[in-house]
């Protein structure tokens, strides 16, 4: 049986969690989820094993504090560093990843998403690596003990880590999946996914929007990434007809 980890810090999964959780269960996968909860109860289903999130990494002086992002990053890349010693395949997600089919497991890959290609903030590469998917089996060229070293500052919504981590995986192109794969919906669609019963506009920033009919039929399009971050942080609410309800509906979730 193929296993699915990931983390949750907080007490009790929110409901978007929930429905990510219940669609990787859908599609067949065990769950390994870590959590630092000592109060975390399973509602969902004995497929789902609550783990100890301190037994992989345990944060200085044992202090939880906000933002989660860093702690959570930290677990992860210390996480994928153990396994380069049991060399075993391994397969996280972040619980805001909502799977529509079957994903690759013989393969080491990560996802990624499309970088802003007209206005101010345009980047010179067109696909940007993250780390809402990580499949590997311990003999990935990445070396995560440099990437848990590195210095640097801490911003809001992003850890020192990742720079590092994404310097190195410019060096391996080919464990970077196109992000259709995981990341078909683009972040500047994040109101529309959440309060529009379609995208009202197919392009920005120089990126093509898929429709949902594309999401759902593309052979090549295992998840749908959600932003939960970009949702709360905006105060998006959702209405029953929206695109993320579509999506939950088609998977009966």
């Amino acid at each position: 049986m193929i296993t699915i980890t990931c983390l949750w810090v907080q007490s009790d999964l929110d409901k978007m969690s929930e429905k990510c959780i219940r669609s990787w269960l859908k599609q067949g996968y065990d769950v390994n989820l870590y959590t630092y909860s000592k109060s975390f109860t399973n509602n969902i289903s004995t497929r789902l094993h609550i783990k100890n999130a301190r037994d992989i990494y345990e944060p200085p002086l044992g202090v939880i504090s906000e933002p989660y992002t860093h702690l959570a990053d930290e677990w992860r890349f210390t996480l994928f560093n153990l396994n380069k010693i049991e060399q075993e395949r391994l397969i996280y997600m972040d619980t805001d990843i909502l799977l529509l089919k079957p994903i690759p497991t013989h393969s080491n890959y990560v996802s990624s998403q499309y970088t802003q290609q007209t206005g101010a903030f345009k980047c010179k590469t067109k696909i940007l690596a993250n780390i809402g998917v990580m499949c590997m089996d311990g003999t990935e060229n990445i070396d995560y003990t440099k990437i848990l070293n590195c210095k640097g500052k801490k911003t809001t919504y992003q850890s020192k880590y990742l720079k590092e981590y994404e310097k190195q995986l410019k060096l391996l192109p080919d464990i970077v999946l196109d992000p259709t794969c995981f990341c078909p919906i683009h972040w500047a669609w994040v109101k529309d996914l959440y309060a529009q019963r379609t995208f009202l506009k197919q392009r920005k920033y120089g990126i093509l929007q898929f429709s949902l009919e594309d999401i759902l039929n593309e052979s090549d399009i295992y998840g749908v990434h959600l932003w939960r971050a970009l949702k709360k942080g905006k105060g998006i609410g959702d209405t029953t007809d929206s695109i993320y309800n579509q999506l939950l509906n088609h998977l009966e979730l």
